[in-house]
């Protein structure tokens, strides 16, 4: 399947150069997927305004880089997760979207870069105040939160989500490889998860899933709006059904 939206090979050297923060078990997400992803599914929302939210959200490198990609088309962010040492990461990345976080983010990386000698962090640091031009570009700071929550545990996340009513939300589930389901019907995989996200979302939402593998695995029952492959990951969207 060949790209429908992210059609040109933009530069996005500077979301790989060391901007993002990152550590051992936390695997990254190819950024040109992640947009033609998001794309993909914001097509089927009812409105052209996403409020996000990625309930495996790992280190927060998903959102992190929606964000900064497709900032005039996202309202707010959330990330949750069962790891409170991936919530720690997710924390700082997306703390990166928030007032002079990417200012920041680049003063520190300078500030690495004298006390190492390493000049990559000075391109790293410059990296970073580009980010901050396009963010500010684009809407500037937007609202995000994280918070630790189960994704097959509905009360849990009913609490969590609060008056939060995101309506799309998308997550990659690399699990097996880095990571493994956690949680008290983790063994049931994706189709668990989607049965509790739709328990929680409003009727609108949209719900985008990339897995490793030809395809997502998904219950005859559950048909997708959408579904493609590029490289080593499949994605399937799918609207909430109760």
């Amino acid at each position: 399947m060949t790209y429908r939206y992210a059609l040109t090979r933009e530069d996005h050297s500077d979301l790989a150069g060391g901007v993002l923060h990152s550590a051992p078990g936390f695997p990254a997400f190819p950024v040109r997927l992640a947009s033609e992803m998001f794309q993909r599914a914001l097509a089927f929302l009812p409105d052209s305004t996403a409020r996000v939210w990625d309930p495996c959200c790992g280190s927060g490198h998903l959102l992190t880089v929606l964000a900064l990609l497709h900032r005039r088309d996202i309202h707010a962010v959330l990330g949750t997760d069962v790891d409170p040492a991936a919530l720690v990461l997710a924390r700082k990345n997306l703390d990166l979207l928030g007032e002079h976080g990417l200012d920041a983010r680049a003063e520190e990386l300078r500030a690495r870069a004298e006390r190492l000698g390493k000049p990559a962090y000075l391109d790293a640091a410059a990296a970073a105040q580009r980010l901050a031009r396009r963010l500010a570009r684009d809407g500037g700071t937007l609202p995000y939160d994280v918070a630790r929550a189960d994704v097959f545990d509905t009360g849990h996340l009913r609490r969590v989500l609060k008056h939060r009513h995101p309506n799309l939300v998308i997550t990659d589930v690399p699990y097996g490889e880095q990571t493994s389901w956690v949680g008290a019907t983790g063994a049931t995989g994706v189709e668990s998860m989607l049965r509790s996200l739709a328990s929680v979302l409003d009727d609108d939402a949209v719900i985008a899933v990339a897995t490793r593998g030809r395809k997502v695995s998904l219950h005859r029952d559950r048909r997708p709006v959408a579904s493609f492959r590029i490289g080593t990951r499949a994605v399937a969207i799918c609207r909430v059904v109760r």
